[in-house]
């Protein structure tokens, strides 16, 4: 995904470049037009997709995260330093739900099969919730009253929860206790990469449609009550996410 990453930043330079090149060109025959653009700050909602193993329902893979489409609320601007070229902020607060009564059973059956015990429940309590901060360097090129924006964004995630598990297994007196699966409240690097179309509704005002992609190596996970040392264990919760997001913005 790291080389996804580059990928797109290099694919956006480029862009940068050529966009550039006939901007110039274009401001040799007008020399009326604006020097930069005016920077704009918006507030959107959409949807939040889980993407990759953060979507998966795999017991077997310790990096399924068993999430699921969520409401997705965000902050975000970008205030142009030279002509198109611009800083862009991102701050989002996302919702990927709970674990559904499919994902319970799923990892109830996963436990008792690897602990050889007569039956195993798993009972969720909290959501996946946390909030994104990104920033990063911004291209934004315009056609009449269409502004289109390309964006690199570093920065982190913050949980503020998630799933919290309760394992409970039946006939292993080795393991007579519940082991529970912490609900994480820490941070982690996140990073990714945005395309946004602005419509220009006049005195300052607009429409913006943006898509995020945001992907995370995750936050730690803590385990507590295991006294058997089998079974299914996250240490840490990798997040990818996609995101759809439409409101306003305002230009100053």
């Amino acid at each position: 995904m790291k080389q996804t990453l580059t990928f797109f930043t290099a694919g956006l330079l480029m862009l940068m470049a050529y966009t550039v090149k006939a901007q110039d060109n274009n401001d040799s025959d007008d020399e009326s037009k604006p020097k930069k653009l005016r920077s704009y700050v918006g507030l959107s909602m959409g949807v939040s997709y889980a993407l990759g193993d953060f979507a998966k329902a795999d017991y077997s893979n310790n990096k399924a995260g068993f999430a699921n489409r969520g409401v997705v609320f965000q902050l975000d601007g970008a205030i142009y330093v030279y002509r198109h070229f611009g800083i862009g902020y991102t701050i989002t607060k996302q919702d990927q739900s709970n674990f559904s009564y499919d994902d319970d059973l799923i990892l109830g059956n996963g436990y008792a099969k690897d602990f050889k015990a007569d039956g195993a429940t798993v009972t969720a309590d909290k959501r996946y919730r946390s909030y994104n901060f990104l920033l990063g360097p911004q291209y934004t090129f315009t056609w009449r009253r269409l502004a289109f924006d390309l964006r690199a964004s570093a920065g982190a995630i913050k949980s503020q929860t998630s799933p919290q598990l309760t394992i409970s297994v039946t006939g292993v007196d080795a393991q007579s206790g519940s082991i529970v699966q912490q609900s994480a409240k820490g941070y982690a690097f996140a990073y990714g990469g945005s395309a946004a179309i602005r419509f220009d509704m006049g005195a300052g005002w607009g429409l913006s449609l943006k898509g995020n992609y945001v992907k995370s190596d995750g936050y730690d996970v803590t385990t507590t009550g295991r006294t058997l040392n089998v079974g299914r264990l996250v240490t840490k919760q990798p997040i990818t996410e996609g995101q759809i997001v439409f409101g306003l913005t305002k230009a100053f």
